[in-house]
């Protein structure tokens, strides 16, 4: 009996997914006697097997819609609108039921007297009322109703693991095909051989369309979607859908329906104009909607083209303006791609207010990233006032990719070739890297990326290699390329996905596992993953627009040159010119003092002037600007590093002021620009000292503790130490003299400095024992600081 009802319940699922479209299409052609039965029957047999497998509300339902449609065969009734919603409604909640029915769960509660009221009940509209109503959708396929094949159902699962053991042999014969080479040659053996080889390669292909599907199933519930939305939004739609025998893989089929649904809902929502604005625009009252998929080579090619409005491409440049994301500058040297392609941004719409269908723009980011993250890409034609055509390219299977064998960390690795956009090498004229703030750049041809290596993103070890490395261009989720070090590209060849452990996955870099004909597995990487995992920026910079407005003011005759935009702690963004800076990096803020008034930093064992007054900072790392004149260097803690920019070697408003010689105009942005000449002469002439600090003084040097044990404690404490007390100069008074022998009461008169005396047991010697035990490391350096306040 179980199996019985499993398999009414997979029947009806599958035939109330085929006939969604088949009643929308009905009521377009109520002439269509073809289609009228299809649902008639379907309703008939749903009522005569739940009769045998006791399921009374299937059979109240289907029963209920059996006797409508035999009053519409006969001529009775007439197929209006609300009849084929009412159809539609029973429909629904018959599936509503075998879905609980599949997962063993409880049925809904809800009420069908009300489904059966709507179907069998007098239409209550006037003429006029009923004039007012949508048109229904016509839809237009290829065909009519097609016959169904004969089918038996197989477990995916069973499916997926033929899959795995055809792949298995492939590798098992790729092996055999190695050792048959290495050895003699033996011409019935190799004949046998290459007959397997036939054999198995005929047995993947086949198991491989097991797991194909016809795209017409993603086109099954667009029909039902579109009428049911130019219901609620009074419009009329001509549908035309075509294609929809051309094959994909199944799990293609269902990574492409929520981005294709969206678009298609995006299209009907705030792409086709309502009628009485389509008649002002003299277009046709009914807009036109179509879908098309044609298979490429190895991709599907999905189209969905509409005669609307299309984007205005002006109106989605002042949202974005309006919302902090672009300047109006850079808006004005933005090209008509580039303003069509913010429409991926997310937040960005050209709809005055988000409705609970879509947004274009609201959303559009994820279903480029979806696309994308299934190796597809998604591209659009707008036609101002004409339609929008959306083209989504997706691979034909999941199951087999073409990819790239990359080599990082002394390992093999996979990405798709879709992925990647260009590959060069680090030698190459064209490109130049540079490092800002702890974050690498790559300039390709002008373009700046951000720059990773996947070494660094995994964790791994970075070999040292002979060659050049392998810089590759790699297109993420987000749409922003960023650039890729590798040791090298090895290969590229069709690769074997399969899913990889629950833990590798978990990760969030890896996209699956492949096996490749060296038999050897490999790691599938995940571009959007490791974008992520490196906090990649996830917005776009404007670097077309910004090589286009510095073109312009060269022509103008403005002299550019190189600057770093950065943060001070203060909140102000300012600019310095690149050429003063010798490097950024983190530095410990331990290692910033004040002396004498002056800030300092202690780098490389000397004492650097810090060149605007900070010092003292919360964090345990400062950023800082490491700057050279030539002669004398500078250091310049920063709040943070933003990136470099272009700007006029004379600022647009020049204002000599303290450390600043005026105002320069980036990117909309006004900016302050730091005067080099000024910064370096307000640096002191003179060497800085720690006066404050003093030194610290050993006088029994000779003792091996000392030498061994106390003067390098004191050295990796910042101290400057002298070994022995000075024969022909006089002790400094900030300096601290430290004994461990005798008592040094009377050296302290003699020397006029603080005197630290340590012995070498744990308890003093007595109430006025002052001395501190010289393994005491914490009272010893207490005693350091409190002799130089």
């Amino acid at each position: 009996m179980d199996e019985l009802l499993q398999e009414f319940i997979s029947e009806t699922q599958e035939t109330l997914e085929a006939l969604a479209g088949e009643v929308v299409a009905w009521e377009a052609d109520p002439t269509d006697r073809d289609r009228l039965d299809a649902i008639f029957r379907f309703f008939h047999t749903v009522k005569g097997s739940c009769g045998f497998l006791n399921l009374p509300r299937f059979e109240r339902l289907s029963h209920a819609a059996e006797d409508v449609l035999s009053d519409i065969r006969a001529g009775k009734r007439r197929p209006d609108p609300e009849v084929v919603s009412a159809v539609l409604g029973i429909m629904d909640r018959i599936a509503e039921l075998a879905e609980a029915v599949a997962i063993g769960a409880a049925l809904p509660h809800e009420n069908d007297d009300y489904l059966i009221g709507a179907l069998t009940g007098k239409d209550m509209a006037g003429p006029g009322e009923s004039k007012a109503m949508a048109a229904p959708v016509a839809v237009a396929r290829q065909s009519g109703v097609q016959a169904v094949p004969r089918t038996i159902r197989l477990p995916l699962s069973l499916i997926d693991q033929l899959m795995n053991g055809v792949s298995d042999m492939v590798l098992a014969r790729n092996e055999l095909s190695r050792k048959l080479r290495e050895r003699s040659g033996d011409p019935e053996l190799e004949s046998a051989f290459e007959r397997l080889s036939t054999c198995v390669a005929d047995m993947r292909d086949a198991i491989s369309r097991t797991r194909m599907q016809r795209v017409d199933r993603l086109f099954t519930a667009i029909p039902r979607m579109v009428r049911d939305l130019s219901r609620d939004l009074g419009k009329r739609i001509d549908l035309c859908l075509e294609g929809g025998d051309v094959e994909m893989d199944r799990e293609m089929v269902e990574m492409v329906v929520d981005p294709l649904t969206h678009i298609v809902r995006n299209s009907i929502d705030h792409g086709i104009e309502t009628p009485e604005k389509r008649r002002a625009l003299g277009k046709p009252e009914a807009g036109r909607l179509k879908l098309e998929a044609r298979q490429s080579g190895n991709q599907i090619v999905i189209e969905v083209a509409d005669d609307g409005q299309g984007i205005d491409t002006g109106r989605l440049v002042d949202k974005a303006i309006a919302a902090g994301r672009l300047s109006p500058e850079a808006a004005a040297r933005m090209s008509e791609a580039e303003k069509l392609d913010l429409i991926f941004h997310p937040g960005l719409s050209t709809a005055s207010q988000v409705t609970a269908i879509s947004g274009r723009g609201v959303g559009m980011d994820v279903v480029r990233a979806n696309v994308e993250r299934i190796g597809g890409v998604i591209a659009l034609d707008n036609r101002p006032g004409r339609g929008l055509t959306i083209m989504l390219r997706v691979p034909l299977t999941l199951t087999i990719i073409p990819g790239l064998i990359v080599r990082a960390g002394g390992l093999h690795f996979a990405i798709p070739r879709a992925a990647v956009v260009e590959i060069l090498h680090d030698n190459n004229q064209t490109l130049a890297m540079a490092e800002v703030g702890g974050a690498r750049i790559a300039t390709i041809r002008s373009v700046r990326h951000s720059m990773i290596d996947l070494e660094d993103v995994l964790g791994m070890e970075k070999l040292a290699q002979t060659g050049p490395r392998a810089i590759m261009v790699v297109r993420s989720s987000t749409g922003v390329p960023f650039a890729m070090g590798v040791a090298a590209v090895e290969n590229h060849e069709e690769l074997v996905i399969r899913p990889a452990s629950p833990l590798v996955m978990a990760t969030g870099v890896y996209a699956g596992m492949t096996l490749p004909d060296n038999g050897k597995p490999m790691l599938l990487l995940d571009a959007a993953g490791l974008a992520n995992a490196a906090r990649l920026p996830n917005i776009v910079d404007d670097h077309a627009a910004r090589r286009a407005g510095e073109a312009d003011e060269a022509q103008g005759g403005v002299e550019m040159v190189p600057a770093l935009r950065f943060e001070e702690y203060s909140g102000e963004r300012r600019l310095l010119k690149l050429a003063l800076i010798d490097r950024v990096e983190d530095i410990d803020a331990r290692l910033f003092g004040r002396s004498g008034g002056r800030g300092f930093v202690r780098l490389d064992g000397r004492l650097v002037p810090i060149a605007n007054g900070h010092h003292d900072f919360a964090g345990e790392k400062v950023a800082a600007l490491r700057l050279r004149d030539g002669s004398r260097e500078a250091c310049y803690p920063v709040a943070a590093v933003l990136d470099i920019v272009e700007m006029p070697a004379v600022p647009d408003m020049v204002a000599m002021h303290g450390l600043l010689s005026g105002v320069a105009v980036i990117d909309g942005e006004h900016l302050e620009v730091i005067n080099p000449f000024a910064l370096f002469a307000a640096l002191p002439d003179e060497a800085i000292v720690e006066r404050g600090g003093g030194r610290c003084v050993l006088a029994d040097s000779e003792d091996g503790w000392t030498r061994e044990i106390l003067a390098p404690l004191l050295r990796q404490a910042g101290h400057d130490v002298v070994m022995g007390l000075p024969v022909d100069a006089a002790v400094d008074p900030q300096d601290v003299v430290l004994f461990t022998g005798s008592d040094p009461a009377q050296a302290s008169e003699l020397l006029g400095c603080r005197i630290v005396h340590l012995r070498a047991t744990p308890r003093p010697s007595g109430p006025r024992d002052d001395s501190i035990y010289r393994y005491d490391q914490d009272a010893l350096m207490a005693a350091l600081v409190g002799s130089r306040r």
